[in-house]
């Protein structure tokens, strides 16, 4: 609509206001009168000879010893005077001969002639004459042959007059003949360069040939890509490619890189090139046009300050227009040229090489398509058009690939290429042409790993490192400066700096160096937020510090840098973990907060000689240390034989290839998420530069009189209509609430992830430690009757809840079934279950263990030794241990772990029939269940049992019965819970718990009411789902959960599964129907946690809460994921908090949806800037006005750099709203609030002008921009249009950021933001001012209420002692009269007024409500 207002506009108008005639009727209707003038309105008389000048005004007018001169001046030398400067050559390259022989007179005096008519110049050189007693007829310059009639007196004969100066004709345009040694130099270098790149061009190709046949001969041959993990064979294309693959045949023990998902593995497409000398020139040569074309519009901008000569114009034979037309030209080349290099600034030098095969290449260009993550609603078509016209232009010009060109190195030893790309090394395999990362296989078993125990010989050290690339994570983080460098080289920037060159141009450059300071700014604070988030990241990723390794036999001090996989090296007590590493021996306890966010240290073992698999980020976890780690405790052990093992590591993976490494990566390197807020945000930028365009053939139709002048105005409303700001606004809401986040004790990687968790519907959580406390409470035992003898009925006592009344192998389990470790100072580390167990049963772990123990328990004045232990592993849900009894010598097995897998290794003769019953019983009121089996194995020996393997011991276990803890809520879970459901988010639980546990805590905490009826889905024994109702313990038909699912069920209905359902729906492809219907989703792997948030991802922007561990990658994963981590520096998901309390996730929404609702307060504000900016312009164009340029400086440097801060600080809202903040500024909420705005800030602009031309004062003085040069815009501001323009731009420019201010839902009230509301009531006040008081220093900087000091004093007695510019309108002023101007008050506040009421009752709450009631968006619709 703005667009075809502004068409409507281009066909009402051309140079001159159209609605009336300037000056020609008053405000009654009658014709004008001539007004009284005064100034220099006499033209210029020249003469043959200064004697023919009048009295005074000739010779006889200089001082003693000086003469009048060409120029008109006195002086007692003219000789260095240049002809150019007489007037009386009316600024003619080429006077006529009629005109060379002519002098000026002095100026005439100022005079005032009353009933002036500047169309009747023979009227006032009448009056000039008789005024300065000049007889005789005097034609006007050009009329030659007129009849010259001298006075009487004259003492000249056949003397020459003539009328000139403002009665010159126009002279004829002046071209450069172009053999000017100026364009000759510049045309030879232009040509040179079009040669050398035509030169460049042609021998490339011919250089490349061989290339290019290998691909036509290599069918459907694209462009270089490979997968890196992907195999391929070693045919035409691998060698073109350069694909990524292994060194299988280097080593039987190397093999391709492994990450926990092969999928996520980057597409790389690399090609060689090598230098070549022609190359070197022409990239050269490039770099010197490129700063050759800015030198040269610096050049002639230098020119029209005159600081290339002796005085301005002089390049351009001292013609203004000429200046212009030339330096137009050159700045749109110069645009042209440096926006092709921006575009393509990665590819260019490498344009300059010959591309080879990357084998034989000394750099390789890699290049990795950036597939967008989109997140939110789905596109609107408009928006969905603007992104495939975006992808189209991406596809052309490859602008949707990160390329990086990296030097090809070669290892000192073998010699091997390499190169280093996202911080992993990539080795050249010559038996496949092909590039990879390099990893080492030591083996998939225990005892595997167990045969690298005596460590490395030097040389395979050597190989290794040359092959695998240092243990160190290098961090590119620039400082600051080049950062700057990096973000003023963006398109946005080269854009804006390119147009300051034309504010620098014109005399404009005050305006243009306070535009360039916010261009600065802008880009400084960007900078300062990006660098220090590097840098905070840089400081988690690389480390180095000195460690011992085994080499050759022997223990080497050496830098962690050179570990290789293989080495084996020493574990030190509060020495940080360097690598990931199988622990070969020692009692070693690790805090992993800053990789997992697992508050609590955890105890590594060390691995087994047995043929168990190794799996670090599974089973294996327990025998792992992972790279970023700290060591808090490493202690030998000691063996049955009396031998100690120290703590020992076997090195695994090094750098990127460590779990570490693929954190940092995912930082550094993340895949762009594309918000709907930023696809709608590219869509907005089209708009505003087609209104651009628009405004730019405004201006080309207004001035049509001057087109270079049209031309220089229009880049100027251009550059104002899309704010520099803009960038820096859109950030500092993250910015901002990132700091108040971190206040809070909430600490985030990943700023563009505060704005998108203001967005979240879906909130999933852990459980155990995250809606319940870290710890339990032992809550009593459940044994089998009989059990010691196993006579009678298999059957369960009543329940047990005291500890010590329990059967002497439950507590023996209790004492030594556990993974419980004490570390120095005390401190007991381990499952928070196993804490709670082992200190109900108040025994003690010996610091020195029997000889052949792993430990030694006291407890009950017993010595328990446990022999063997397999630790508690997910997969298994369970843990077993060997324990020798002193009391019979025998050695005892104890199972411990979930009902449900502990019931697959029990002798099922020892089980009673109601075993889950009893189980599932007490899981429903909340126990946290574990099952306790007991096998005696007699009186054996260690040695016995030493292959064994974990069914071995397990099998045949006799159950003893069950030990129940209660799983306590933390007392803000409810209150938080609730707030997050009153602010329309969907909360969920993913727990490994047991599914009637979680249905019970999340009834507790307030995930679903008390009274809700639970259908809980599982696995039969026919292997398909079924479903029972929780509460009643019967059978639910498929057809009822049916009708949950559709909405169609009666009551409150909530659904449960388990993770055995969770997958099997997931293979019948139907989890999708479930996911958003199903409240808890129990006995969930790490793995089945991933893939649920993802499932949640696809139907709503997901939010996941835990306390680290297992559920690092769901944490990773989710949209936003907040860890609740001890650690400030935790990289285990975008958010940690050291608070441990789901209040965490209530603030994170909070600050999320504030600074959502900031950055479009900021977005909005910034557009009705640039909207309010082109009003001015426009009208500007219409009537040739302009304000002063300190009404400039005042709008850009103060009012709308000040408040566009001021607007990202309001502060969040103290609860959360029913409502999430929009994130379409294309949406209806948006375009209500901007355009209303907008169109009424047009209105009161058009009504202000209406008022203004029914005023009699007003009214036949009117502007006419034929008296001026438009292009001496410092002149185009002494007239009343430029004062209401101002006056109305000014408190609309102000109001603005009011405006946007409102609204409480999500940011606080808008009187408390103190910055904004101070700030608006002080230039609101300082524009009353202006507009209100009489003439005084403010308002006649401003050149609004002011006028000439003549006229101060003859029309107002005011006599300032400031200095003020003589006024260039008729009247000398333009000072409204004192009633009008509150009158014209009235109107600002009135327009101040309709935009607030506007916001408020429209844009904001009744209108805005209702309409969302009748007519709701499309939002994803859930059960809250």
């Amino acid at each position: 609509m703005l667009i075809l207002w502004k068409v409507f506009l281009i066909g009402l108008v051309t140079a001159k206001p159209q609605f009336n005639s300037v000056n020609k009727y008053d405000a009654h209707g009658n014709l004008c009168p001539l007004r009284t003038r005064t100034g220099n309105l006499c033209p210029q008389l020249c003469v043959s000879d200064v004697q023919l000048c009048p009295s005074g005004l000739g010779d006889d007018g200089c001082p003693d010893g000086q003469h009048l001169c060409i120029d008109g001046s006195c002086s007692g030398a003219c000789g260095d005077i240049p002809a150019r400067k007489n007037p009386c050559g009316c600024s003619f390259q080429y006077p006529p001969e009629q005109s060379k022989d002519l002098k000026p007179c002095m100026a005439f005096p100022v005079v005032t002639i009353d009933q002036y008519d500047p169309n009747n110049i023979g009227k006032t050189t009448e009056f000039c004459s008789d005024k300065f007693n000049i007889s005789g007829e005097i034609p006007f310059w050009g009329q030659w042959s007129a009849t010259q009639k001298l006075p009487e007196n004259a003492t000249v004969d056949n003397g020459r007059r003539f009328w000139s100066g403002s009665e010159c004709p126009s002279a004829p345009k002046y071209r450069y003949t172009y053999d000017e040694p100026l364009w000759i130099g510049v045309f030879s270098c232009v040509g040179a360069e079009a040669l050398i790149l035509l030169l460049w061009v042609s021998y490339k190709f011919l250089r490349e040939n061989s290339v290019r046949r290998m691909r036509h001969r290599e069918s459907g041959f694209k462009a270089a890509t490979a997968k890196t993990m992907a195999p391929a064979a070693a045919d035409v294309s691998d060698k073109l490619e350069g694909k990524a693959q292994s060194l299988d045949d280097e080593s039987k023990t190397s093999k391709q890189s492994s990450s926990e998902s092969q999928d996520d593995e980057p597409v790389l497409q690399i090609k060689g090139f090598k230098n070549d000398f022609l190359g070197w020139i022409g990239f050269i040569s490039v770099l010197l046009v490129s700063v050759g074309w800015i030198v040269w519009i610096g050049f002639w901008i230098g020119d029209y300050y005159g600081t290339l000569g002796a005085e301005p114009d002089t390049l351009s034979h001292y013609n203004s227009v000429l200046l212009d037309e030339t330096i137009i030209p050159i700045w749109i080349f110069a645009v042209c040229w440096l926006v092709v290099c921006c575009q393509f600034q990665k590819r260019i030098r490498n344009f300059f090489r010959i591309e080879c095969l990357p084998s034989e290449g000394t750099y390789v260009q890699i290049e990795r398509e950036l597939q967008e993550i989109k997140v939110g609603v789905k596109a609107s078509k408009l928006v969905a058009f603007a992104k495939r016209v975006e992808e189209g232009f991406s596809r052309l010009t490859r602008a949707n690939f990160h390329v990086q060109t990296c030097k090809i190195e070669r290892t000192p030893h073998t010699k091997r290429r390499y190169f280093n790309y996202m911080c992993t090394q990539y080795v050249f395999n010559d038996a496949t042409s092909q590039y990879a990362p390099y990893n080492f296989d030591l083996g998939t078993t225990n005892a595997q790993l167990r045969q690298h125990a005596d460590g490395l010989t030097s040389d395979e050290a050597q190989l290794r490192f040359e092959l695998i690339g240092r243990n160190f994570i290098a961090v590119d983080a620039p400082n600051y400066l080049m950062g700057f460098v990096y973000e003023v080289s963006t398109f946005f920037y080269l854009y804006q700096i390119m147009v300051m060159w034309i504010y620098w141009y014109w005399n404009y450059y005050i305006v243009g160096l306070v535009s360039f300071g916010i261009i600065m700014v802008s880009a400084i604070v960007k900078v300062v937020v990006k660098v220090r988030s590097e840098k905070r990241v840089k400081r988690m990723a690389e480390h180095e510090e000195e460690c011992r390794i085994l080499r050759d036999g022997q223990w080497q001090t050496l830098s962690t840098i050179d570990l290789v996989p293989g080495d084996v090296f020493k574990i030190e007590a509060g020495a940080h973990v360097p690598c990931d590493a199988a622990v070969l021996g020692g009692n070693i306890v690790v805090d992993e907060s800053t990789l997992s966010g697992e508050p609590l240290p955890l105890k590594k073992v060390p691995v087994r000689n047995d043929q168990g698999t190794f799996d670090k980020n599974g089973s294996s976890k327990i025998n792992t240390l992972f790279a970023g780690t700290t060591a808090t405790q490493a202690m030998p052990t000691t063996a049955s034989d009396g031998s100690v093992s120290e703590p020992l590591g076997l090195c695994l993976d090094t750098g990127t290839h460590t779990l570490k490494g693929n954190l940092v990566k995912e930082i550094l390197f993340p895949q762009p998420i594309s918000f709907i807020f930023d696809e709608q945000l590219r869509l907005v930028f089209g708009i505003l530069i087609l209104y651009a365009i628009i405004i730019f053939v405004l201006a080309m139709v207004f001035y049509e009189t001057q087109p270079s002048a049209a031309f220089i105005y229009a880049i100027f409303s251009m550059s104002q209509l899309i704010s520099p700001l803009l960038p820096a606004a859109l950030v500092m809401g993250q910015s901002v609430a990132a700091s108040r986040l971190k206040k809070k004790g909430i600490y985030c990687v990943n700023l563009p992830r505060i704005t998108m968790a203001g967005k979240v519907s879906l909130f999933c959580f852990d459980k155990t430690g995250t809606l319940t406390k870290e710890g339990l409470e032992f809550y009593g035992g459940l044994c089998v009757r009989n059990m010691e003898d196993r006579i009678g009925t298999l059957e369960f006592d009543p329940f047990i809840e005291s500890f010590d009344a329990l059967p002497n192998h439950m507590r023996s389990a209790a004492a030594t079934c556990h993974g419980v470790a004490e570390v120095e100072g005390g401190l007991r580390i381990g499952n928070p279950v196993d804490l709670e167990m082992f200190a109900t049963t108040k025994g003690q772990i010996s610091k020195n263990p029997t000889p052949g123990a792993l430990d030694t328990i006291s407890v009950e004045n017993l010595s328990l030794d446990i022999v063997k232990r397999f630790e508690f592993i997910h997969s298994r849900a369970s843990m077993s241990v060997a324990v020798r009894d002193p009391r019979d010598g025998h050695i005892h097995v104890y199972v411990k772990g979930s009902f449900e897998k502990v019931k697959e290794h029990l002798d099922s003769t020892t089980v009673p029939d109601d075993y889950l019953y009893a189980a599932n019983r007490m899981a429903r009121q909340g126990g946290y269940v574990l099952a306790v089996g007991h096998r005696d194995l007699g009186d054996i020996s260690v040695d016995e049992m030493e292959h064994w393997t974990r069914d071995d011991m397990e099998n045949g276990s006799e159950l003893v019965g069950f030990i129940v803890f209660k799983n306590m809520l933390k007392e803000d879970t409810p209150q938080a819970i609730a707030k997050l459901k009153r602010g329309s988010t969907r909360t969920i639980m993913i727990t490994g718990d047991t599914a009637l546990t979680g249905v019970f805590i999340g009834k507790q905490a307030g995930l679903m009411n008390e009274a809700a009826t639970v259908y809980l889905g599982d696995i039969d024994k026919s292997g398909d789902i079924s479903w029972i109702d929780v509460d009643r313990e019967v059978n639910v038909d498929q057809s009822v959960v049916d009708q949950v699912i559709d909405g169609s069920a009666d009551g409150d209905i909530e659904l449960a599964m388990t993770g055995k359902a969770f997958n099997y729906l997931i293979e019948q492809d139907q989890i999708r129907n479930y996911i958003l219907y199903t409240r808890v989703f129990a006995r969930m792997l790490p793995a089945d946690k991933l893939t649920c948030i993802r499932y949640h991802m696809e139907r709503g922007i997901t939010a996941m809460c835990g306390d680290g561990g297992n559920d690092t990658a769901a944490l990773r994963t989710a949209h936003a994921g907040i860890a609740l981590a001890n650690n400030e520096a935790s990289i285990v998901s975008p958010f940690s908090s050291s608070n441990h309390s789901i209040e965490s996730c209530v603030e994170l929404l909070i600050q999320g949806r504030s600074a959502l609702a900031s950055s479009l307060a900021g977005y909005m504000y910034l557009i009705c800037y640039g909207q309010t900016m082109t009003v001015l312009k426009t009208v500007s164009f219409y009537f040739s006005i302009s304000p002063n340029q300190n009404i400039w400086i005042y709008i850009d440097a103060f009012i709308n750099t000040t408040l566009s801060l001021c607007v990202s600080y309001s502060g969040p809202a103290k609860r959360l709203s029913k409502y999430r903040p929009t994130a379409q500024i294309l949406g209806p909420q948006m375009l209500t609030s901007a355009m209303g705005t907008v169109f009424i800030n047009y209105a009161f602009v058009a009504g202000a002008f209406g008022w203004l031309y029914s005023k009699q004062w007003f009214r036949c003085n009117e502007f006419d921009s034929g008296d001026l040069d438009i292009a001496k815009w410092w002149l185009l501001a002494d007239n009343y249009e430029t004062v209401i323009l101002a006056i109305v731009s000014l408190f609309q420019f102000a109001n603005n950021a009011m405006v946007v201010n409102f609204g409480y839902l999500f940011r606080r009230r808008w009187y408390r933001n103190y910055p904004l509301l101070f700030l608006w009531a002080v230039y609101i006040s300082i524009n009353s001012i202006i507009l209100l008081a009489d003439p005084n220093w403010l308002s006649c900087r401003f050149r609004i209420n002011c006028g000439s000091k003549s006229v101060l004093a003859d029309k107002y007695d005011l006599h300032p002692d400031f200095y003020i510019e003589e006024y260039g309108n008729p009247i000398q002023n333009n000072i409204i009269p004192t009633g009008s101007r509150y009158e014209l008050w009235g109107i600002c506040i009135g327009n101040m007024v309709a935009t607030i009421l506007w916001q408020l009752l429209v844009a904001l709450y009744p209108v805005h409500s209702l309409t969302r009631k009748k007519r709701p968006l499309r939002r994803l619709q859930v059960k809250l």
